[in-house]
């Protein structure tokens, strides 16, 4: 009974093995797609595909998707934008200047206190907006 029992134990040991290998074999089978969710799948790509495709030959063909007047106008705010910036910071600047010019605080101290940050300390310059509000603006002269 002893030997039945050692080969009925292997038995269930090759078995069990084996139900572990088929089990992992259909667990890859059902992470694959099926045919009809392929075919779908390809449809849509294809689609898309298709979409962009065209919106590059409307890019190579030269059509303009942004109107002048519009281009215009978003360069104008972008502009006033700037300007307020810098006229923003400079006003907070002269003030921060008057509130702690006899301080006995440390500035930096008091400036974390009250959860002030200036736009150096989250690298943000006015002056790259600047510079770009130069260029822009050299753009406009001499298409005019």
């Amino acid at each position: 009974m002893k030997k039945t029992n050692a080969k009925l134990q292997e038995e269930l040991a090759d078995q069990k093995k084996a139900i572990s290998e088929v089990e992992s074999e259909v667990r890859g089978l059902q992470s694959n797609l099926t045919l009809t969710e392929i075919t779908s799948k390809k449809s849509e790509l294809q689609s898309e595909v298709q979409e962009m495709e065209e919106k590059l030959n409307k890019l190579r063909s030269g059509v303009t998707l942004v109107k002048p007047e519009d281009k215009k106008i978003i360069e104008n705010s972008f502009a006033e934008k700037v300007s307020q910036w810098k006229r923003r910071k400079r006003m907070f600047k002269e003030l921060w200047d008057n509130i702690t010019e006899h301080s006995p605080k440390d500035q930096k101290e008091f400036k974390e206190e009250l959860g002030i940050e200036y736009d150096e300390d989250v690298d943000v310059n006015v002056q790259s907006y600047s510079d770009m509000l130069a260029s822009l603006n050299k753009r406009r002269k001499i298409s005019r």
